[in-house]
């Protein structure tokens, strides 16, 4: 199946069972729907990305942007970026459990962001045993396994394991829970692999990119829509000059960024560790920052109602904010490939 048609399924099967009177119910209720991960499990979305020989349906990992695009533009509550990237990375039988149940697995990752790192807290792994907090895990509460990242190293832990407190945190991500996971001496295996940590973050920048770029698009679709019906002084006010420079410009961004995800989607399963690390975060910092502007002007076509909290718009252009921070917003990351791009070209640099 090509990349873009897996997309097309997602958005087909979304279309028809996720609908809007279907996700105002599942915002209302919170982030974490036990029947909506195990019915998308039971459609195979979870394994999709998993290798052949594990049970899976072997798609290279870019084919997962498309997917990530169309749970952007539906809005799609849960942990759909755990369930479907950690399976297809960690070839691991308790890790797997999550393609069948839909019950998350939770990546306890003190890097989702170096702003804030401080804050954050920081996970050690010593004699193999793991000490640490993180006080934002998506998740966690409701995981059957965690993958804890400690410095360069990644540990399976069963969240029910001597030692291991996770509590409920606030959360203002629609589609989101969080929750501070505390370990003290837990017992842990590394998993051998170098560049596992560098793939896991790198893979979750790409596909947050393909989300936010997802949302982006939405929330244009709907602003068109809505300035294409709403009249004043006797004609729709998609007519006025003004607003349609405001649409364009829109359009110009969203397409700008769905171009951008799509050339990275294209080169970087065959990109090195290092290279897909730069790539990743160029999208990442580029949509970012268009996501949430595109959704700030839908707001304002929308007029007062863009402003309320049941509106679309207004859902989308939270859950933008929710993830413009995840793994580095467009200051932090732009920082951060500047100072690659210049340890690279450093003529005192030694290899």
């Amino acid at each position: 199946m090509a990349d873009d048609e897996y997309g097309a399924a997602v958005d087909e099967y979304l279309t028809r069972a996720y609908d809007g009177d279907r996700l105002r119910e599942l915002l209302d209720a919170g982030a974490w729907h036990p029947e909506l991960a195990a019915e998308l499990a039971g459609l195979g979305w979870y394994s999709l990305a998993v290798p052949e020989d594990r049970g899976g349906l072997g798609a290279p990992l870019s084919a997962l942007g498309a997917v990530f695009v169309q749970f952007g533009r539906h809005l799609v509550v849960g942990p759909q970026l755990e369930n479907v990237l950690v399976p297809a990375l960690l070839a691991d039988e308790r890790v797997a459990a999550v393609v069948e149940t839909g019950v998350p697995v939770a990546v306890v990752d003190h890097g989702v962001t170096e702003e804030w790192a401080e804050d954050l807290g920081s996970v050690t792994l010593t004699s193999g045993r793991l000490s640490g907090t993180v006080h934002a895990v998506r998740f966690a509460r409701q995981a059957s396994l965690l993958v804890v990242i400690a410095g360069a190293a990644v540990c399976l832990v069963d969240p029910a394991a001597p030692g291991v407190r996770i509590d409920e945190l606030d959360s203002a991500d629609p589609g989101t829970e969080f929750a501070r996971v505390v370990l003290d001496e837990v017992p842990a295996d590394p998993i051998p692999d170098d560049d596992l940590v560098a793939r896991l973050r790198s893979w979750a920048m790409l596909l947050l990119a393909c989300e936010l770029s997802g949302l982006a698009h939405r929330s244009l679709e709907h602003t068109v829509e809505h300035i294409g019906r709403r009249e004043q002084f006797g004609r729709p006010v998609g007519s006025f000059q003004a607003l349609q420079h405001i649409a364009a410009d829109m359009h110009m961004r969203w397409t700008g960024l769905h171009n951008l995800c799509l050339a990275t989607l294209a080169d970087a399963d065959e990109a090195s560790v290092s290279e897909l690390a730069i790539m990743a975060a160029t999208a990442k910092a580029h949509a970012a920052e268009v996501a949430v502007s595109v959704c700030e002007d839908a707001i304002q076509l929308h007029g007062g109602m863009g402003f309320t909290t049941e509106s679309v718009v207004s859902r989308h252009y939270t859950r933008a904010l929710a993830l413009r921070a995840w793994y580095g917003d467009q200051t932090e990351l732009r920082r951060r490939i500047g100072a690659s791009l210049l340890h690279e070209t450093d003529p005192r640099r030694t290899t």
